[in-house]
């Protein structure tokens, strides 16, 4: 009997230990959006480059700008699967709890500066959501933005004693609920390593905190244990990558008396990449980041340090910044459609043993372009890598993947149920059933997940056969334009600014009244780099000042006609009334600012259904919707004839055509690349199209 109390212990103690191991990917930010918060946080950038040996003069991405491909001009090698969207938005970072999640990932670390910076509004945004799911939320602590950047006012003395009050708030708001990231039954803090000296960091960590009853450690050395990022300054030996001891690098002062433990973070790029990649100063390959792990391997993850994470990341591509400054370099690591990201976790895995766990750069890093959200480029993939890996780590987790990707479905549904709201649809019950499945997601409960999404998607499919769209596609000829016109037929914007006035009345009264979808298309003559111009409207939200601007357009410097395309969001434009402006353009003192070949396109909804109540989903009408990369198709019992199926890109081309014979068919979309499509059924004389995503 003893013998089995042991071995039934034994068991016990190693499942225990087995399920401390964790995952954790870095979240960078901020990101928002116009329609949500008024402004693109890191989704915008632009730097004039100097002098860089690759030819690139400059990096300009105006996110107000929709490119042909339907893609907005973000600051990012690759683009979201769900499109730009906002990091303060609910329903987004739920899609991104979730999808992380299913693919065995832990929580999520925030890159955090202090207390008023506006990542700390993320990270409680993060917390308020990462509740409801058992999603773990920690930070990394980004010193330099409070020690070095002068965001903060107030001498390095005076910024260590506020951040003994950051310390605090982090201790009761982040380390001190359920969603405290722990890692062998301890919190766990990230540290950037780019601000506090050790005796700063000394004076913060001796101090005497008040730690709250729900903090997980009683007793001993409290303090969360920090783990600190460690460049290991590598040297090109007889072409060989030769990194420095991470030991010997973060220093004793570091280790023995601020307690840290050194973690890897993406190597060094010290090679010359003008003959292999010219479009970038300096590259790193992938063997070079195994002998950069291979250091902590040998210096770290075999000692007796208290927590040993590893490290995984995707690869580099960081023309989304540049460096962040005019004087930066364009890195590069390549990502070899994952083989790098694979290499890096088969490196890892060999020290599963040693290692308490790993940290992912990133999920979220779109300006460097090492993130592993979902994209446009590269769909699920380095989701279901991570799952395959992160079963092989902690051994107890499933490697069920029908979970990932149900996040993305649901994600679409919530806001195709949100612009019904706007159309005074009653969505009550719709919200029911999709909060209820992203529970049924986190719970791991996938197949009941799937089939109440299926449910969901019926529904919306009624509701949106229920909508009436009318279109309207305004040229110059149905808008009184002011300002002053050239021989060319160009408003010159440096002269006086140009209004834009709609002519149709009851246009206008529609869209105070209904829910729609705008454009604004033009051409603007790009001068000068650093010139902008500035779309505004009046509007009801506040700040004003935020929210009154449709557009912001920085010059390339160019000396060229561009066109553009931008967004008129709903919820921030109020139209004038009678026949006084709606829009209006803004030039600077240059006097190059200059814009032509001005319109518009609006799509109206009107349901004719209740406000209060949708139509139910019938059976022997015509429904057609896409899920699951498929699309579904039920003609209705008076449809006698054969129907077609056709599928257009965004700009219009018919992408893939078929004939639809069965009463009810399902046809695959795997011929599509990822991206925004339109799909239009034609049977008994009658059209039912919609936007899907891919």
């Amino acid at each position: 009997m003893k013998k089995l109390i042991f071995v039934l212990l034994a068991t016990a103690f190693c499942l225990t230990s087995v399920a401390q191991k964790k995952i954790y990917a870095d979240y960078h930010g901020v990101r928002r959006t116009r329609v949500h918060d008024g402004d693109f946080g890191e989704w915008k950038y632009a730097s004039k480059l100097q002098n860089n040996i690759t030819g690139v003069k400059q990096l300009t991405y105006n996110p107000d700008l929709i490119l042909e491909n339907g893609q907005h001009n973000i600051a990012a090698a690759d683009y979201p699967l769900v499109g730009m969207q906002s990091q303060y938005d609910s329903d987004y970072i739920e899609y991104e709890i979730l999808s992380a999640k299913s693919a065995g990932i832990d929580g999520f670390f925030v890159e955090w500066g202090y207390v008023d910076h506006t990542s700390n509004t993320l990270l409680q945004k993060m917390l308020d959501v990462a509740k409801k799911y058992n999603f773990e939320i920690g930070v990394n602590l980004c010193d330099g933005w409070l020690m070095e950047k002068n965001w903060y006012p107030g001498s390095r003395e005076e910024k260590v004693d506020y951040f003994i009050e950051c310390m605090q708030y982090l201790i009761d708001n982040v380390f001190s609920v359920s969603t405290a990231p722990l890692v062998k039954g301890k919190p766990v803090m990230y540290l950037f390593h780019s601000g506090f000296t050790a005796a700063e960091f000394k004076k913060v960590r001796e101090h005497e905190y008040a730690y709250p009853a729900t903090y997980p450690v009683k007793s001993g050395d409290r303090f969360p244990q920090v783990i600190m990022r460690t460049p290991l300054q590598p040297e090109m030996v007889d072409g060989v990558y030769s990194p420095k001891s991470p030991v010997t690098q973060a220093g004793q002062e570091w280790i023995q008396t601020n307690r840290v433990v050194p973690v890897p973070w993406i190597p060094e790029r010290i090679r010359d990449a003008r003959t292999v990649y010219p479009k970038f100063n300096r590259y790193a390959t992938a063997d070079d980041c195994i002998l950069y792990l291979k250091a902590f391997a040998d210096n770290v993850w075999r000692t007796g340090m208290p927590v040993k994470s590893g490290f995984v990341f995707p690869g580099m591509d960081n023309y989304g910044c540049g460096g962040w400054s005019s004087t930066g370099k364009l890195y590069y690591i390549p990502h070899e459609e994952g083989k790098t990201y694979g290499k890096l976790w088969e490196y890892n895995l060999q020290y599963k043993q040693q290692l308490d766990m790993i940290y992912i750069a990133s999920w979220s890093d779109y300006t460097e372009g090492h993130q592993i959200e979902p994209t446009v480029q590269n769909g699920n993939s380095y989701l279901d890598m991570t799952l395959k890996y992160a079963t092989d780590f902690k051994e107890n987790l499933s490697d069920d993947n029908s979970g990932i990707g149900l996040s993305y479905e649901l994600f679409i549904l919530k806001k195709q149920m949100r612009e019904f709201s706007k159309s005074g649809i009653n969505t009550n019950e719709l919200s029911d059933l999709l909060n209820a499945v992203g529970l049924k997601i986190g719970q791991g409960l996938y197949s009941d997940a799937a089939i109440s999404l299926s449910s969901a998607e019926k529904k919306c499919a009624a509701i949106q056969a229920a909508i009436i769209e009318t279109k309207y596609l305004l040229s110059e000829d149905d808008l009184s334009i002011t300002g002053e016109k050239n021989a060319e037929g160009a408003y010159n914007l440096s002269l006086s600014k140009t209004g834009i006035s709609i002519n149709n009345a009851n246009l206008k009264e529609e869209l105070q009244k209904k829910n729609y979808e705008g454009y604004l298309t033009f051409e603007y003559w790009d001068d000068t780099w650093g010139n902008n111009m500035n779309i505004v409207s009046e509007t009801d939200r506040t700040p004003r000042d935020l929210f009154k601007i449709v557009a912001q357009i920085k010059d390339e410097g160019l000396g060229q006609w561009k066109k553009a395309r931008v967004r008129l969001y709903k919820e921030n434009i109020r139209y004038g009334s009678g026949a006084s402006i709606d829009i209006s353009f803004y030039g600077n003192s240059s006097g190059t600012a200059k814009i032509r070949n001005i319109s518009m396109d609006f799509t109206v909804f009107t349901p004719d259904i209740s406000s209060s109540s949708w139509k139910p989903y019938n059976a022997d009408a015509t429904n057609v919707y896409y899920s699951g990369g498929k699309i579904h198709i039920t003609l209705g019992t008076n449809i006698q004839t054969k129907a077609s199926l056709n599928i257009y890109s965004v700009d219009g081309r018919c992408v893939y055509s078929t004939q639809v014979n069965a009463p009810s068919e399902t046809v695959g979309m795997e011929m599509l690349n990822h991206g925004i499509y339109v799909f239009q059924l034609v049977a008994a004389g009658k059209s039912y199209s919609d936007k899907f995503f891919h």
